[in-house]
């Protein structure tokens, strides 16, 4: 196998790190008796030859190869190897860059590709009478992408369907003809009426879940009635069902990579289950609901009283992902997510702490059920060698300190006291400053053992001591940061210096003694340092001259996106910002939209009035999601003045998906920053209208 191989210049060809020489010991490891070797391939591959689905000159001079290797009925591994197809149609067709006129060198490797792998699409039809079902199942997502004539790989799958003995490679199929039907809209109505036959019929029900959720898919408009109680009952009919065999255990150590790490990850969910590949499907489900969010709820509640984990398991995942992007009342959710921390088995009780880990206030109804736990571990769990005890405890005990339950408290001052990382619950701390006198007494000690010379990797623990003096506004460390911050200047180190002049700002005028040092930074070469220092010493001495002259040079700075961030620190300031006001007004024509907003917002706090600002924050409001929480704040202090953008502020109530997914993006501060945006836009829109409901009610 593999004749030629070498016969390849391999080294005059690139991947994602450069000269590709190595590609052919990536092959010859993907061929390997050893799992372990092929699993290392794959991962190599995958990281270089495919890294992040790219597709390059020696991507496609492997190809006649991976085609070899497939065709041979005796090589392990090929059903893997087989699915570098489907991966390879998804860039193909994701990625745009077959369209267009422009002829850039880049864009050779995926018409290449495409134009070798159409060329050999016969194989993928041999393929799915393959005996080995991982190859049959490959097979069938590759000519979904690769299929030349769209109608005729859809008559081959229906008929294929009928022949097939194994319901994950059923299920391939109806998803294959489903992805045709997306692309190939002259198909579309032959495949619904296909997959509504199927949901319709005696098959079995993991077939007909298939069906119905790719039909809701791919033809929302023919969807079922009551398509989640369907859904239910299906997924009901597959718990009890007698015809479905589960993998067999791979209970092999990890690799050292990241494919070996996932698979190690999620084997306890499926091992010995045999319906697995529900999960898919329910994902499928979830995404074709869409913003019926009271249907989905009901669909993960349902699964959440299942007797087995791994639908359990399963329901926890997608409710934590449809509390995150979208919005709705989660209460009764959450509750039942909190009823699962107890649970017998690891990974149901390790997804339910990681759902309310990020949930913030979201996860007040859950906080007894978290609370109990949290208490039950103690705080030696903290540092448990068992991870499936540290994991977990860990993440409850952040959501309940997220929520400001004092039952917390013990927890956090031992995760403090170990001086590990902890940043996260640090973060917490301002909302436990009645206890403080819990906390105070180990951070000042540790505070005090900072040395003199801060190296890079030290710098996290000083951070993280520095935030918890800002966030419980702790003076007595006045002296010790005062110490931290000169260090940090000698070794510039801007890092640990903005962490100590927060914590300085948050101590105020008991910070008086660090003025000099705070003084000096005022005038540093990096913008976000100067201004914090700025803030900080407005903040400790309330002195307007300095406040002023300090900013006034940095309002008339060339590059017009510093000078906005200098007009947003005169915005904190109100009307003593006021001699600022000529300079400030010149950026609101800036071509940045970052800097028009935040001259436009300083002007509104500092004036109190609208002028012509409005329509600024409106364009910036419509073109970038991420103004929208510091303009609901701006305009609510104009109250009747900004009555033209209550529908804007009604318009955001109004949308069921959290903005972050609108925005595309995804962290661990989604829920509270779209709960805050939302919060704000309430908030906005009674400032705004009550003066006009109160002249009414004044004028009868």
């Amino acid at each position: 196998m593999f004749a030629g191989l070498f016969d390849t210049d391999w080294a005059s060809l690139t991947h994602a790190y450069g000269a590709a020489e190595g590609v052919p010991q990536i092959l010859l490891g993907l061929a390997s008796e050893d799992p372990d070797t092929r699993e290392i391939a794959l991962d190599d591959f995958h990281g270089a030859v495919h890294h992040q689905g790219d597709i390059y000159d020696s991507t496609v001079a492997c190809l006649p190869f991976l085609f070899e290797l497939v065709a041979n009925p005796t090589s392990p591994g090929r059903g893997a190897v087989a699915e570098l197809f489907a991966s390879f149609g998804e860039s193909l067709d994701g990625s745009g860059r077959l369209h267009g006129g422009d002829d850039a060198a880049w864009r050779t490797p995926y018409r290449d590709a495409e134009g070798f792998i159409r060329s050999r699409t016969d194989e993928f039809v041999l393929w799915l009478t393959d005996a080995d079902a991982q190859v049959r199942a490959a097979a069938a997502a590759a000519l979904a992408y690769f299929a030349v004539e769209a109608l005729d790989a859809v008559l081959l799958i229906e008929q294929r369907l009928a022949e097939e003995p194994v319901v994950e490679c059923r299920i391939a199929l109806i998803t294959a003809a489903a992805d045709i039907a997306v692309r190939a809209p002259d198909t579309a109505d032959r495949v619904a009426d296909w997959l509504l036959g199927i949901v319709g019929d005696d098959t079995d029900p993991g077939t007909r879940l298939a069906a119905l959720v790719h039909l809701a898919r791919s033809a929302p408009d023919r969807a079922v009635d009551d398509l989640t109680g369907r859904a239910i009952g299906l997924l009901s009919e597959i718990s009890v069902h007698h015809g479905y065999t589960a993998a067999p255990a791979d209970d092999r150590p990890a690799t050292p990579t990241l494919v070996g790490a996932v698979r190690v990850m999620f084997a306890p969910e499926r091992e010995g289950r045999a319906d697995a590949w529900t999960s898919d499907l329910v994902r499928v489900l979830h995404d074709a609901l869409a913003e019926r969010v009271a249907d989905r709820i009901a669909l993960v509640a349902d699964q959440l009283q299942h007797p087995d984990p791994g639908p359990r398991v399963d329901a926890l995942r997608m409710g934590s992902q449809l509390i995150g992007r979208w919005r709705g009342p989660f209460e009764g959710l959450v509750r039942l997510i909190g009823g699962q921390l107890d649970a017998p088995e690891h990974p149901v009780r390790y997804m339910a702490a990681l759902a309310l880990q990020d949930s913030y206030d979201l996860a007040a109804p859950a906080a007894d059920a978290l609370a109990s736990q949290v208490l039950a571990l103690g705080p030696a769990a903290w540092c448990d060698t068992d991870r499936k005890v540290q994991d977990p405890y860990r993440m409850m005990l952040l959501a309940l300190a997220r929520l400001g339950d004092s039952r917390a408290v013990p927890g956090i001052a031992a995760a403090l006291a170990d001086g590990g990382e902890a940043s996260m619950l640090v973060q917490t701390l301002g909302q436990f400053r009645d206890y403080r006198h819990k906390f105070e007494p180990g951070l000042l000690e540790q505070l005090a053992a900072v040395p003199a010379e801060i190296d890079r990797d030290g710098q996290n623990h000083v951070n993280k001591l520095l935030s918890a003096v800002r966030q419980l506004g702790t003076t007595e460390a006045v002296p010790d940061t005062i110490r931290i911050l000169a260090a940090a200047r000698e070794h510039e180190n801007r890092w640990v210096i903005q962490s100590a002049l927060h914590a300085l700002k948050a101590c105020g005028t008991a910070a008086q003694s660090a003025m000099p040092q705070v003084r000096q930074l005022a005038g540093h070469s990096d913008v976000h340092v100067a201004l914090l220092a700025i803030e900080t010493a407005w903040t400790i001495t309330q002195n307007a001259d300095d406040f002023l002259s300090d900013l006034r040079p940095r309002l008339d700075a060339t590059d017009p996106g510093k000078a906005g961030l200098a007009a947003n620190t005169a915005g904190t300031a109100g009307a003593i910002a006021t001699p600022l006001t000529d300079s400030i007004q010149a950026l609101t024509g800036a071509d940045d939209l970052w800097t028009r907003v935040r001259a436009a917002s300083a002007l509104i706090r500092i004036t109190g009035t609208a002028g012509n600002l409005l329509p600024i924050l409106t364009d910036a409001w419509q073109e970038n999601l991420h103004t929208r929480t510091g303009t609901a704040e701006c305009v609510a202090s104009l109250r009747a003045q900004a009555e033209g953008f209550l529908p804007l502020l009604r318009a955001e109530l109004a949308d069921p998906r959290r903005y972050t997914l609108r925005q595309g993006v995804w962290s661990n501060s989604n829920i509270p920053s779209d709960e805050k945006l939302l919060h704000t836009c309430a908030g906005a829109i009674e400032q705004i209208s009550w003066p006009a409901q109160d002249r009414k009610e004044s004028s009868r």
